[in-house]
């Protein structure tokens, strides 16, 4: 597969996001968020939220293919503990998987959750592009 794809970041109220999950249930739609898009509550929230060591495993993982959690926290240069707590934050909100690897340990290979190679973030007033590149 190619990594074209780009990841979107919405923002949406929590009342607008009622509605909207109202409506869908009304109409029985099965989803109502795209598989590209994420959706935070607010701006603040995003920052709170993204911050730049969460980027650094996101293009590490990007880039790199790490096959396992411990490799990752390697190459980031961070204890295992702190990358594995940031990794389950970025798979519950949607941005990685982290799948069973093949090995006798039980490690989790991090993955994207589809292949994005871009995320865009649809700010308010004005939108704003991460894009994954390889350091030189």
């Amino acid at each position: 597969m190619k990594k074209n794809e780009i990841l979107e970041i919405h923002f949406q109220s929590l009342k607008d996001f009622k509605k909207e999950v109202t409506s869908a249930l009304s109409k029985r739609k099965t989803s109502i968020q795209p598989k590209n898009t994420i959706v935070f509550e607010s701006v603040s929230g995003f920052r709170n939220f993204m911050t730049v060591q969460k980027v650094e495993i996101l293009t590490v993982i990007a880039v790199k293919e790490p096959k396992t959690i411990y490799e990752l926290a390697k190459i980031v240069d961070r204890d295992f503990a702190g990358v594995l707590r940031d990794c389950v934050a970025l798979e519950t909100t949607g941005f990685i998987t982290l799948k069973k690897a093949n090995d006798a340990k039980g490690s989790k290979k991090p993955a994207l959750a589809f292949p994005y190679m871009c995320i865009s973030i649809q700010l308010p007033n004005s939108p704003y592009r991460i894009e994954f590149e390889e350091a030189a």
